[in-house]
Protein backbone atom coordinates (compact mmCIF):
# COMPACT_ATOMS: atom_id res chain seq x y z
CA UNK A 1 0.00 0.00 0.00
CA UNK A 2 1.23 3.50 -0.78
CA UNK A 3 0.04 4.66 2.64
CA UNK A 4 2.94 2.64 4.09
CA UNK A 5 6.06 3.97 2.36
CA UNK A 6 8.17 1.11 3.75
CA UNK A 7 6.49 -1.33 1.34
CA UNK A 8 7.76 0.66 -1.62
CA UNK A 9 11.28 1.11 -0.30
CA UNK A 10 11.61 -2.66 0.06
CA UNK A 11 10.67 -3.08 -3.60
CA UNK A 12 13.55 -0.97 -4.97
CA UNK A 13 17.28 -1.28 -4.51
CA UNK A 14 19.63 1.33 -3.16
CA UNK A 15 21.34 1.29 -6.58
CA UNK A 16 18.14 2.55 -8.20
CA UNK A 17 17.81 5.38 -5.71
CA UNK A 18 21.46 6.42 -6.07
CA UNK A 19 20.97 6.92 -9.82
CA UNK A 20 18.52 9.73 -9.14
CA UNK A 21 19.77 13.29 -9.50
CA UNK A 22 19.90 15.47 -6.37
CA UNK A 23 16.37 15.52 -4.93
CA UNK A 24 14.47 15.75 -1.65
CA UNK A 25 12.03 12.95 -2.60
CA UNK A 26 12.80 9.26 -3.16
CA UNK A 27 11.21 7.05 -5.79
CA UNK A 28 8.97 4.55 -3.96
CA UNK A 29 6.90 2.72 -6.54
CA UNK A 30 3.78 2.90 -8.67
CA UNK A 31 0.03 3.17 -8.82
CA UNK A 32 -0.71 0.70 -11.59
CA UNK A 33 -3.23 0.59 -14.41
CA UNK A 34 -3.41 4.05 -16.01
CA UNK A 35 -1.75 4.41 -19.41
CA UNK A 36 -0.37 7.80 -20.44
CA UNK A 37 -1.56 9.40 -17.14
CA UNK A 38 -1.01 12.96 -18.33
CA UNK A 39 -2.84 14.84 -15.55
CA UNK A 40 -4.14 14.16 -12.04
CA UNK A 41 -6.57 16.07 -9.81
CA UNK A 42 -8.07 15.42 -6.38
CA UNK A 43 -11.81 15.72 -5.69
CA UNK A 44 -11.89 18.13 -2.72
CA UNK A 45 -12.89 16.61 0.61
CA UNK A 46 -12.81 13.03 -0.68
CA UNK A 47 -10.18 10.28 -0.98
CA UNK A 48 -10.68 10.19 -4.75
CA UNK A 49 -8.16 11.21 -7.39
CA UNK A 50 -9.10 11.46 -11.06
CA UNK A 51 -6.51 10.55 -13.71
CA UNK A 52 -6.59 11.65 -17.34
CA UNK A 53 -5.27 8.88 -19.62
CA UNK A 54 -4.48 10.21 -23.07
CA UNK A 55 -5.36 8.22 -26.17
CA UNK A 56 -2.47 6.61 -28.05
CA UNK A 57 -1.96 4.19 -30.91
CA UNK A 58 -2.18 1.35 -28.39
CA UNK A 59 -4.85 2.57 -25.96
CA UNK A 60 -8.11 4.56 -26.00
CA UNK A 61 -8.57 7.79 -24.06
CA UNK A 62 -10.07 7.26 -20.62
CA UNK A 63 -10.65 8.84 -17.21
CA UNK A 64 -9.65 6.73 -14.22
CA UNK A 65 -10.25 7.05 -10.50
CA UNK A 66 -7.93 6.11 -7.62
CA UNK A 67 -8.71 5.88 -3.92
CA UNK A 68 -5.81 7.38 -1.96
CA UNK A 69 -6.64 5.09 0.99
CA UNK A 70 -6.33 1.96 -1.22
CA UNK A 71 -4.06 3.15 -4.03
CA UNK A 72 -2.53 -0.05 -5.39
CA UNK A 73 -4.29 0.43 -8.75
CA UNK A 74 -6.81 2.59 -10.59
CA UNK A 75 -10.22 1.75 -12.04
CA UNK A 76 -12.13 3.33 -14.88
CA UNK A 77 -14.43 6.23 -14.03
CA UNK A 78 -18.01 5.15 -14.78
CA UNK A 79 -20.45 7.24 -16.81
CA UNK A 80 -24.23 7.01 -16.41
CA UNK A 81 -26.07 6.02 -19.59
CA UNK A 82 -27.24 9.51 -20.64
CA UNK A 83 -23.87 11.34 -20.54
CA UNK A 84 -22.10 8.32 -21.99
CA UNK A 85 -24.45 8.35 -24.98
CA UNK A 86 -23.71 12.06 -25.38
CA UNK A 87 -20.03 11.36 -26.03
CA UNK A 88 -18.83 11.28 -29.61
CA UNK A 89 -17.85 7.70 -28.85
CA UNK A 90 -15.58 5.89 -26.38
CA UNK A 91 -12.95 5.37 -29.08
CA UNK A 92 -13.02 9.08 -29.99
CA UNK A 93 -12.71 10.48 -26.45
CA UNK A 94 -9.18 11.85 -25.96
CA UNK A 95 -8.70 13.59 -22.58
CA UNK A 96 -5.73 15.78 -21.73
CA UNK A 97 -5.67 18.43 -18.96
CA UNK A 98 -8.34 18.27 -16.23
CA UNK A 99 -9.66 20.40 -13.36
CA UNK A 100 -12.22 19.82 -10.61
CA UNK A 101 -14.17 21.89 -8.11
CA UNK A 102 -16.81 21.05 -5.50
CA UNK A 103 -20.33 22.33 -6.14
CA UNK A 104 -22.07 20.83 -3.09
CA UNK A 105 -21.64 17.90 -0.72
CA UNK A 106 -20.96 14.88 -2.91
CA UNK A 107 -21.23 16.84 -6.18
CA UNK A 108 -18.36 18.10 -8.35
CA UNK A 109 -17.81 19.81 -11.68
CA UNK A 110 -14.94 18.53 -13.75
CA UNK A 111 -13.43 20.17 -16.83
CA UNK A 112 -11.70 17.96 -19.39
CA UNK A 113 -9.62 19.06 -22.36
CA UNK A 114 -10.85 16.71 -25.10
CA UNK A 115 -9.04 16.41 -28.45
CA UNK A 116 -11.37 13.69 -29.73
CA UNK A 117 -13.50 14.56 -32.74
CA UNK A 118 -12.35 18.18 -32.75
CA UNK A 119 -11.13 20.47 -29.98
CA UNK A 120 -13.51 20.94 -27.02
CA UNK A 121 -13.77 21.30 -23.26
CA UNK A 122 -16.08 18.76 -21.63
CA UNK A 123 -17.93 19.96 -18.53
CA UNK A 124 -18.80 16.90 -16.45
CA UNK A 125 -21.00 16.68 -13.38
CA UNK A 126 -19.80 14.00 -10.94
CA UNK A 127 -21.73 12.49 -8.04
CA UNK A 128 -20.29 10.44 -5.20
CA UNK A 129 -21.85 7.00 -4.86
CA UNK A 130 -20.92 3.85 -2.96
CA UNK A 131 -18.50 2.89 -5.74
CA UNK A 132 -16.97 6.39 -5.84
CA UNK A 133 -17.47 9.26 -8.30
CA UNK A 134 -19.71 8.73 -11.34
CA UNK A 135 -20.32 11.04 -14.34
CA UNK A 136 -24.04 11.92 -14.32
CA UNK A 137 -24.14 14.85 -16.79
CA UNK A 138 -21.90 16.09 -19.60
CA UNK A 139 -21.73 19.19 -21.80
CA UNK A 140 -19.34 19.68 -24.72
CA UNK A 141 -18.05 23.22 -25.35
CA UNK A 142 -16.41 23.48 -28.77
CA UNK A 143 -13.27 25.64 -28.72
CA UNK A 144 -12.58 28.63 -30.98
CA UNK A 145 -11.12 27.88 -34.39
CA UNK A 146 -7.32 27.71 -34.46
CA UNK A 147 -6.94 26.55 -30.85
CA UNK A 148 -5.70 23.30 -29.32
CA UNK A 149 -6.16 23.21 -25.56
CA UNK A 150 -3.66 21.78 -23.13
CA UNK A 151 -4.81 22.71 -19.62
CA UNK A 152 -7.85 24.27 -17.97
CA UNK A 153 -8.67 25.88 -14.59
CA UNK A 154 -11.83 27.20 -12.93
CA UNK A 155 -12.49 30.90 -12.40
CA UNK A 156 -14.54 32.31 -9.53
CA UNK A 157 -17.46 33.30 -11.78
CA UNK A 158 -18.13 29.68 -12.70
CA UNK A 159 -16.28 29.97 -16.00
CA UNK A 160 -12.73 28.87 -16.73
CA UNK A 161 -9.45 29.71 -18.42
CA UNK A 162 -7.79 27.46 -20.96
CA UNK A 163 -4.35 27.38 -22.52
CA UNK A 164 -4.20 26.94 -26.28
CA UNK A 165 -0.81 25.38 -26.99
CA UNK A 166 -0.80 25.86 -30.77
CA UNK A 167 -2.94 26.23 -33.88
CA UNK A 168 -3.74 22.68 -35.10
CA UNK A 169 -3.77 23.96 -38.67
CA UNK A 170 -0.16 25.19 -38.46
CA UNK A 171 2.16 22.67 -40.13
CA UNK A 172 5.25 24.39 -38.69
CA UNK A 173 4.37 23.96 -35.00
CA UNK A 174 7.31 21.67 -34.21
CA UNK A 175 9.75 24.11 -35.79
CA UNK A 176 8.18 27.00 -33.89
CA UNK A 177 8.56 25.08 -30.61
CA UNK A 178 12.22 24.41 -31.41
CA UNK A 179 12.80 28.13 -32.00
CA UNK A 180 10.71 29.26 -29.01
CA UNK A 181 8.37 31.17 -31.32
CA UNK A 182 4.87 32.20 -30.24
CA UNK A 183 2.24 29.55 -30.95
CA UNK A 184 -0.68 30.10 -28.55
CA UNK A 185 -2.18 31.94 -25.60
CA UNK A 186 -4.79 31.82 -22.83
CA UNK A 187 -8.54 31.91 -23.50
CA UNK A 188 -11.44 32.50 -21.10
CA UNK A 189 -14.95 31.06 -21.22
CA UNK A 190 -18.01 32.26 -19.32
CA UNK A 191 -21.67 31.33 -19.63
CA UNK A 192 -22.66 34.93 -20.41
CA UNK A 193 -19.88 35.85 -22.87
CA UNK A 194 -18.69 32.56 -24.31
CA UNK A 195 -15.08 32.47 -25.54
CA UNK A 196 -12.72 35.46 -25.37
CA UNK A 197 -8.96 35.89 -25.40
CA UNK A 198 -7.58 36.32 -21.89
CA UNK A 199 -5.11 39.16 -22.27
CA UNK A 200 -2.73 39.63 -25.18
CA UNK A 201 0.30 37.60 -24.08
CA UNK A 202 1.42 35.18 -26.78
CA UNK A 203 3.44 32.13 -25.71
CA UNK A 204 5.50 29.33 -27.21
CA UNK A 205 3.50 26.29 -26.20
CA UNK A 206 1.07 27.64 -23.55
CA UNK A 207 0.72 24.67 -21.22
CA UNK A 208 -0.18 24.30 -17.52
CA UNK A 209 -2.49 26.82 -15.86
CA UNK A 210 -3.68 27.53 -12.30
CA UNK A 211 -5.89 30.23 -10.75
CA UNK A 212 -5.33 31.59 -7.23
CA UNK A 213 -8.08 31.14 -4.63
CA UNK A 214 -8.95 34.86 -4.74
CA UNK A 215 -9.07 34.86 -8.55
CA UNK A 216 -6.55 37.69 -8.83
CA UNK A 217 -3.63 35.70 -10.20
CA UNK A 218 -3.34 33.22 -13.04
CA UNK A 219 -0.15 31.16 -13.34
CA UNK A 220 0.69 29.89 -16.83
CA UNK A 221 3.53 27.73 -18.16
CA UNK A 222 5.20 28.68 -21.43
CA UNK A 223 6.44 25.19 -22.17
CA UNK A 224 8.74 25.53 -25.20
CA UNK A 225 10.30 28.77 -23.91
CA UNK A 226 10.90 27.28 -20.41
CA UNK A 227 9.13 30.07 -18.54
CA UNK A 228 6.31 30.45 -15.97
CA UNK A 229 4.17 33.61 -16.01
CA UNK A 230 2.02 35.25 -13.35
CA UNK A 231 -0.88 37.18 -14.89
CA UNK A 232 -3.46 39.40 -13.20
CA UNK A 233 -7.22 38.80 -13.32
CA UNK A 234 -7.38 40.49 -16.74
CA UNK A 235 -4.59 38.44 -18.28
CA UNK A 236 -1.90 41.12 -18.05
CA UNK A 237 1.62 39.80 -17.30
CA UNK A 238 2.94 40.79 -13.86
CA UNK A 239 6.06 38.68 -13.46
CA UNK A 240 7.80 35.60 -14.87
CA UNK A 241 10.57 33.17 -14.07
CA UNK A 242 12.71 30.94 -16.28
CA UNK A 243 13.13 27.21 -15.68
CA UNK A 244 15.79 24.70 -16.73
CA UNK A 245 13.13 22.23 -17.92
CA UNK A 246 9.98 22.28 -20.06
CA UNK A 247 7.30 23.37 -17.54
CA UNK A 248 4.11 21.35 -17.97
CA UNK A 249 1.19 21.02 -15.52
CA UNK A 250 0.59 23.04 -12.34
CA UNK A 251 -1.30 21.79 -9.28
CA UNK A 252 -2.05 23.60 -5.98
CA UNK A 253 -0.90 22.19 -2.64
CA UNK A 254 -2.72 22.70 0.66
CA UNK A 255 -0.18 25.32 1.79
CA UNK A 256 -0.94 27.61 -1.17
CA UNK A 257 2.05 26.71 -3.30
CA UNK A 258 2.18 24.85 -6.61
CA UNK A 259 3.72 21.61 -7.79
CA UNK A 260 5.17 21.88 -11.28
CA UNK A 261 6.50 18.99 -13.37
CA UNK A 262 8.18 18.96 -16.75
CA UNK A 263 10.62 17.30 -19.10
CA UNK A 264 14.40 17.71 -19.38
CA UNK A 265 14.89 17.78 -23.13
CA UNK A 266 14.25 19.86 -26.23
CA UNK A 267 10.61 20.56 -27.07
CA UNK A 268 10.85 19.19 -30.61
CA UNK A 269 12.12 15.85 -29.23
CA UNK A 270 9.36 15.54 -26.62
CA UNK A 271 6.31 16.76 -28.55
CA UNK A 272 4.76 13.97 -30.62
CA UNK A 273 7.57 11.46 -30.01
CA UNK A 274 5.22 8.48 -29.59
CA UNK A 275 3.17 9.38 -32.66
CA UNK A 276 6.39 9.48 -34.68
CA UNK A 277 7.35 6.03 -33.41
CA UNK A 278 10.38 7.37 -31.56
CA UNK A 279 11.61 6.59 -28.07
CA UNK A 280 10.36 9.42 -25.87
CA UNK A 281 12.83 11.31 -23.65
CA UNK A 282 12.24 10.32 -20.02
CA UNK A 283 14.34 12.72 -17.90
CA UNK A 284 12.20 15.09 -15.82
CA UNK A 285 11.90 17.40 -12.83
CA UNK A 286 9.26 18.21 -10.22
CA UNK A 287 9.56 21.48 -8.31
CA UNK A 288 7.57 23.53 -5.83
CA UNK A 289 6.68 27.04 -6.99
CA UNK A 290 5.79 30.05 -4.85
CA UNK A 291 2.91 31.74 -6.73
CA UNK A 292 3.87 35.27 -5.61
CA UNK A 293 7.67 35.37 -5.59
CA UNK A 294 7.92 32.65 -8.28
CA UNK A 295 10.75 31.11 -6.26
CA UNK A 296 11.42 27.51 -7.33
CA UNK A 297 12.35 24.69 -4.93
CA UNK A 298 13.59 21.42 -6.55
CA UNK A 299 11.89 18.28 -5.23
CA UNK A 300 12.42 15.43 -7.71
CA UNK A 301 14.87 15.04 -10.56
CA UNK A 302 15.61 12.02 -12.74
CA UNK A 303 17.99 11.82 -15.65
CA UNK A 304 17.21 9.55 -18.59
CA UNK A 305 19.24 6.63 -17.24
CA UNK A 306 17.55 6.59 -13.83
CA UNK A 307 14.10 7.01 -15.39
CA UNK A 308 14.80 4.06 -17.68
CA UNK A 309 16.06 1.97 -14.76
CA UNK A 310 12.97 2.62 -12.63
CA UNK A 311 10.54 2.27 -15.53
CA UNK A 312 9.06 5.73 -15.08
CA UNK A 313 9.72 9.05 -16.81
CA UNK A 314 8.36 11.77 -19.06
CA UNK A 315 6.62 13.53 -16.17
CA UNK A 316 3.83 15.96 -17.03
CA UNK A 317 2.18 16.73 -13.68
CA UNK A 318 2.48 16.16 -9.95
CA UNK A 319 -0.11 15.97 -7.16
CA UNK A 320 0.51 16.05 -3.41
CA UNK A 321 -1.23 13.03 -1.85
CA UNK A 322 -0.80 13.30 1.91
CA UNK A 323 3.01 13.38 2.36
CA UNK A 324 3.66 11.66 -0.97
CA UNK A 325 3.84 13.05 -4.49
CA UNK A 326 2.08 11.22 -7.31
CA UNK A 327 3.59 12.02 -10.70
CA UNK A 328 1.82 11.65 -14.05
CA UNK A 329 3.42 11.03 -17.44
CA UNK A 330 2.58 11.38 -21.12
CA UNK A 331 4.06 7.94 -21.72
CA UNK A 332 4.06 4.63 -19.87
CA UNK A 333 1.48 2.56 -18.02
CA UNK A 334 1.50 3.84 -14.43
CA UNK A 335 1.77 6.73 -11.99
CA UNK A 336 5.06 7.26 -10.18
CA UNK A 337 5.03 7.66 -6.40
CA UNK A 338 7.67 9.60 -4.47
CA UNK A 339 8.15 10.17 -0.74
CA UNK A 340 10.30 12.51 1.38
CA UNK A 341 13.93 11.47 1.66
CA UNK A 342 14.53 9.55 4.89
CA UNK A 343 16.82 11.24 7.41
Amino acid sequence: MIADRRTFILDFTETTKVRMMTASYDFLGFVEGAWNPEDLVALPGTPWIIVSAMRSARHPGRLFKADRTRPSAVSELRWDAAPEQGQLGPDVFNPHGIAARQLAAGTFEMLVVDHGGGEAIDRLLLELRDEGPVVVEAERLVQPSGTSANAVAHMQDGGFVMTSMFDPGDTDTLLRFARGEKTGQVWRWSRSRGWNRFGELQMSGANGIAVSSDGRSVLVCEWAARRVWRLDEHGRPIASVGTDFLPDNLRWTTDGRLLLAGQLDRPERVFGCEARGERCPLAFKVVRLDPVSLEIEPLIAMDDASATATGFGGATGALMVDELIWVGSFTGMRIGVFGPVST
